[in-house]
């Protein structure tokens, strides 16, 4: 009989030597000490192949130690086994022959194409394992019609009949593409800044930003929230994955939102949006503005400062909405401890290793040396946190959680690379955005519409890399096609990419958080529509006032383009709620209503003498200011 501890260690070993030999592997190739070459790549997917089978056993050990047991355990456990050999096996035959495959290509032989297919197989094998079976039907969907699109009888979707060994070099056989695609941007660009979000964590900085979120949280009415939107959202922009983020910390801020008055459906939707804002807060936003910058061809950071205005309007947003709905309820300040002896102990850990890591950003050095010095100063400092000084068992776990995270995200940028070299390759791409043309109106607005409505759809229930890298590929040379400069194109598909995880019918982060809160999806998706309706406007307003990304490189010109965002957030915010200084009746909530959206006309078509618009949406809003001070409405009187 098997000891499934006994072979949960033995599998641990394993895991553990191959992250510590891949990050140190990855070290010596940041300074420059090996080159980027087919070799160095294939190195590297091998290593995150090794470590990503490793956990897909361990994850089958864990179930038999914990007593919990899912249907089909002993195919799953062969199926886990045989993803880790046959992967190992086909991406060693790659590594070994990573140099002749490379000049060769695409004049394989029969035996790199059975290895091609092993490689092929098997990192879908652990795709899904580790991320499910909806993102690995559509890379497989992918990767058959390159081979077999010739067979579609739609001419738009037709693709040539291309060679077998032709379409096996750009599923990454040829070893700079497919599966090669993204791998650089793992290796090179986040790696080592995942693992230093899992040190820092590992250290107590979950604990210390939601202290932080308590001191906002005990000034301001319904200031329970405060913790989810300000620590959530500081972990998030660390961490950049919504769903876990919102697991992470929404264990302890929904339980306190619940306290003080806010109702569970309400409380899992703040988790849900402001974890959501992490994905595209600057630094990390979920992995995609490595990719933006990869497609862009420009430096990493200057991606991540475009990207801060826009953050900052979005928690703006969710900010004024959440302040309007505690006024609506009359929620009370928040009354917990605040431990601020943990947070001047934390802070300087956090500070001057995320202090370093942005330096080195601003200074264009690699994000991997900069995540190699935000690892090694957090270390350091760690140990001068006195009592809140974290043991050596809790930075093994920041570690092994680390090795973790960087595995099993690397395994997702490798894996999507197909689907990306498929749509440029084959120009499915381009047949897309055609067809968007020809069925919309040949208005601006409208086809932007469009393209958020398709993104919403695309990027259902998929992580925010992929959702972002499929609707970028499929709409992005259309947004061109329609005059929107190349970086508001690709900022504005991946916005609606990362709220769709907050749209029904999947809505995953709202998922989450209503199991947390004990909530219904449909309630908990209601109310986070409501919060998020303050955040869509900003992709459109960074399209027409594209001023709001140019940061650092501000002008005056951005003052009164993030005055309107606001204005537009707080009649939306007062719409939706029916609350300004007291209860507002039905057709109080329709003007403001009406306002917002005379606003966002008005910015939609300001190149059209359309201000008249503007003028509406403040006049309106002074008018209503005067009116509900003027007169008390029974609560019975007010609009749910």
């Amino acid at each position: 009989m098997i000891n499934w501890k006994k072979f949960r260690t033995a599998v641990d070993v394993p895991f553990l030597i191959t992250g510590v030999v891949l990050t140190v592997y990855i070290a010596f190739a940041a300074f420059g000490f090996l080159k980027n070459s087919a070799e160095h790549y294939s190195n590297f997917i091998l290593g995150t192949c090794l470590m990503t089978g490793f956990l897909a056993v361990r994850k089958n050990c864990d179930e038999k130690i914990q007593n919990n047991v899912q249907r089909f355990f002993e195919i799953r456990l062969a199926f886990s086994i045989f993803a880790l050999v046959t992967s190992a096996i086909a991406m060693g035959y790659v590594r070994i022959n990573a140099v002749t495959l490379e000049q060769t290509q695409p004049f394989f032989n029969d035996t790199d194409m059975i290895f091609g297919w092993l490689m092929t197989v098997s990192i879908l094998a652990l795709t899904l394992i580790h991320w499910g079976l909806l993102l690995t039907s559509i890379i497989a969907i992918g990767i058959t019609y390159f081979f077999l699109g010739y067979l579609i009888e739609n001419p738009l979707f037709m693709t040539p009949e291309y060679d077998a060994k032709f379409v096996m070099n750009y599923i990454g056989l040829g070893t700079n593409q497919g599966f090669y695609y993204l791998a650089q941007v793992a290796a090179d660009s986040v790696y080592f800044l995942i693992i230093y979000a899992a040190i820092l964590l590992g250290v107590g900085m979950l604990d210390m930003v939601l202290d932080i979120g308590k001191i906002t949280g005990r000034r301001v009415s319904g200031g329970a929230a405060g913790p989810a939107i300000i620590g959530s959202g500081i972990v998030a922009s660390i961490m950049g994955q919504a769903v876990s983020n919102v697991v992470l910390t929404g264990r302890l801020t929904i339980p306190m939102m619940k306290k003080y008055g806010y109702k569970g459906s309400m409380a899992g939707a703040i988790e849900a949006t402001a974890s959501t804002a992490g994905q595209i807060m600057p630094p990390v936003m979920g992995l995609a503005a490595f990719i933006i910058a990869s497609f862009l061809n420009k430096p990493y950071i200057d991606v991540a400062l475009s990207a801060l205005v826009p953050g900052l309007l979005y928690l703006v947003g969710v900010c004024i909405a959440v302040a309007v709905y505690a006024k609506r309820y009359d929620l009370p300040k928040l009354q917990e401890k605040v431990d601020m002896t943990r947070i001047k102990r934390l802070m300087p850990t956090f500070l001057i290793s995320f202090g370093v890591v942005l330096w080195f950003l601003l200074g264009y050095r690699s994000p991997a040396i900069a995540g190699l010095w935000g690892i090694l100063l957090a270390f350091g400092l760690c140990m001068f946190q006195g009592k809140y000084r974290p043991t050596l068992r809790q930075l093994y776990e920041a570690v092994e959680e680390g090795f973790y995270l960087v595995s099993i995200l690397s395994l997702l940028l490798i894996a999507i690379g197909p689907l990306g070299q498929v749509m440029l390759t084959t120009n499915l791409a381009g047949r897309l955005g055609s067809v968007l043309i020809q069925y919309l109106p040949d208005t601006q607005l409208i086809l932007l519409i469009g393209a958020m409505v398709v993104s919403l759809i695309l990027g259902m229930g998929l992580p925010t890399p992929v959702a972002y890298i499929i609707v970028a590929l499929a709409l992005v040379p259309f947004m061109q096609q329609i005059g929107l400069p190349p970086l508001q194109a690709h900022f504005f598909v991946f916005y609606f990419a990362v709220f769709s995880t907050l749209t029904p019918p999947v809505a995953v982060s709202v998922l989450a958080a209503a199991k947390l809160a004990k909530a219904s999806f449909l309630s908990t998706a209601t109310d986070s529509i409501k919060i998020a309706l303050t955040t869509f406007i900003i992709p459109y307003a960074f399209v027409f006032f594209p001023e709001l990304m140019t940061f650092p490189h501000l002008t005056w010109a951005v003052v009164p383009a993030i005055l309107v965002v606001v204005a537009i957030q707080w009649t939306v915010s007062i719409s939706s709620y029916g609350y300004l200084f007291r209860p507002l009746v039905g057709w109080e909530r329709a003007v403001f209503g009406v306002a917002a959206l005379s606003g966002f006309l008005g910015m939609a078509f300001k190149d059209n003498d359309y201000y008249a618009a503007h003028a509406a949406l403040f006049v309106g809003m002074a008018i209503m200011l005067f009116a509900t001070r003027k007169r008390n409405v029974p609560e019975t009187e007010a609009a749910e």
